[in-house]
């Protein structure tokens, strides 16, 4: 029974050569995965962005404080959480959004003055936030939160890069 492999005799399982089709599946499968990893980084580059990285900070911020905001005794981890967005928020500032470089020379300065305007509100909202989580204002929060949500959208639509 030594040498044998399901039944086969010694050698004979090493000599086999894999068909046309299985060859022709495998070169198929290769172009496929090769063609994936290719194409993974470009939908990913918007999102290495510095701009990306802190609008990310702000948005998994203001979710957390969403999901707690009803919850009195959440009250300093929401106002942690809105710290750390805020803080995000103005670091966002020093930078330019993708889109940028497809506005039309003649439009930048417009077009930068109207994302800086932008997020000064954001700014603004969320220090309006911090008072009523402060004040204990769940209803007004909530309305904040939502105004905040957007805010977002608008923002995405005006100065975020399209896919």
């Amino acid at each position: 029974m030594a040498g044998k492999i399901a039944g086969m005799p010694a050698g004979k399982f090493e000599k086999t050569q894999p068909t046309h089709k299985t060859q022709m599946k495998l070169n198929h499968l290769f172009t496929l995965l090769a063609a994936f990893a290719l194409a993974v980084p470009a939908i990913f580059a918007d999102d290495d962005t510095p701009l990306a990285k802190e609008m990310d900070k702000i948005n998994k911020a203001l979710k957390a404080i969403n999901r707690n905001i009803a919850d009195a005794s959440q009250k300093d981890a929401n106002l942690a959480k809105l710290a750390e967005a805020k803080a995000a928020n103005q670091e966002a500032l020093k930078y330019e959004p993708a889109k940028t470089k497809d506005v039309p020379a003649a439009e930048k300065a417009k077009f930068l003055s109207g994302y800086k305007a932008a997020m000064e509100e954001v700014a603004k909202n969320m220090d309006a936030l911090k008072a009523a989580i402060e004040g204990g204002k769940t209803d007004e929060a909530k309305a904040l939160l939502d105004k905040l949500n957007s805010e977002k959208k608008e923002g995405h639509k005006k100065y975020k890069a399209e896919d």
